[in-house]
């Protein structure tokens, strides 16, 4: 199947499943400003200037006779020759209140919206699960994504040695994420005590000597590739090396064992535990998150003893089990016939 028919056929299930969710609501158009949301629906479109914001500079008005990007006049020209050029674009001026171009578009019609808006009722929580199993054209984006995650994390573990410090560790990370077109929502890095001191270890300048963690959450087109790496410059002690090889068993039987359609995430949870147990480590569960479904978010629901999102084919998962000092984390999907890693170490083979 070519590219354009995926990107045709998927984007027409996405307006299909979205006005059978306009329609179990009760309203005539529906408004997606959540850069997820939209990137999600537009196939990849980033619409964020501002990444600490979850809204972008333009949104996705459906009704059931059309669609359209509505945005105002500084945006525009950027919608309409990079980010959406197949969508038609309505701007607004940047010093007017675009509801009057919403009512324009809309009519009268009743309103719904993925953020809190005046007059609309607030679907997000009706949206967000539209994303979850990822269409064929995300998965062909994805697994680029997650190749070039994994090639940044190993040109900025290549780029480490003793002496340099977390911060120049974080800025080599973050710029090779960035020559590949990623953003790293996540970035950290971590010395030597730092790792087993902390299991978020913001960079905060700490001097390398015998080993360093990276950790990115790197995102493009709305879809984000998690991995964790540890570069060693002495061999680990025997202690430590026990730690490493459980968090790699527990993680690789995570993917094989425990991620199956029809299971919870809570069902995962719980091999999750047995297996921390059986490695030796029945309580360090507890110090941290497992991990989760990921895709349009870094972490679309991260997994715990009450979490019924059951997993299906399609969905992608991130799981980062973590012994103190070590851990191991990647992203895959659930294909229809077993996981698939997007993130392998570069030059791995897998069997």
């Amino acid at each position: 199947m070519s590219q354009a028919h995926h990107d045709s056929t998927s984007r027409r299930a996405r307006r299909q499943r979205l006005l059978e969710l306009m329609e179990r609501c009760g309203v005539g158009a529906l408004l997606l400003r959540r850069s997820n949301n939209f990137a999600w629906y537009t196939n990849g479109a980033d619409t964020r200037v501002d990444h600490a914001s979850p809204f972008g500079v333009a949104a996705v008005l459906i009704t059931p006779e059309a669609e359209y990007v509505l945005t105002n006049n500084i945006e525009a020209p950027r919608m309409r020759e990079e980010q959406t050029p197949d969508f038609e674009v309505v701007e607004h001026p940047w010093h007017e209140d675009e509801a009057t171009a919403i009512r324009e578009l809309a009519g009268d019609a009743a309103l719904g919206a993925d953020f809190p808006l005046e007059d609309a009722l607030d679907v997000s929580d009706e949206v967000s699960p539209l994303r979850y199993v990822l269409d064929p054209d995300a998965l062909e984006r994805y697994r680029r994504i997650g190749a070039d995650a994994a090639a940044a994390v190993a040109e900025a573990a290549d780029s480490l040695e003793p002496g340099m410090s977390e911060l120049g560790a974080a800025a080599n990370l973050a710029a090779a994420c960035r020559r590949r077109r990623l953003f790293g929502s996540v970035l950290l890095a971590a010395a030597d005590d730092r790792i087993v001191r902390y299991r978020h270890p913001i960079p905060h300048g700490a001097t390398i000597e015998r080993r360093a963690m990276l950790v990115v959450s790197a995102e493009r087109g709305g879809l984000y590739a998690n991995v964790t790496r540890i570069v060693h410059f002495e061999e680990p002690d025997k202690e430590l090396r026990q730690r490493l090889e459980a968090c790699e068993t527990i993680l690789r039987r995570m993917r094989e064992e425990a991620t199956r359609p029809g299971h919870t995430l809570a069902d995962a949870f719980e091999d999750c535990r047995r297996f921390y147990a059986e490695e030796g480590f029945p309580e360090e569960w507890r110090l941290h998150h497992q991990g989760g479904m990921t895709g349009y978010a870094s972490r679309e629901v991260i997994a715990t003893p009450e979490t019924r999102q059951e997993i299906r084919v399609g969905q992608a998962l991130a799981w980062n089990p973590s012994v103190t000092g070590a851990k191991a984390e990647e992203t895959f999907v659930l294909t229809e016939s077993g996981p698939e890693v997007i993130t392998p170490v570069p030059g791995e083979v897998r069997p």
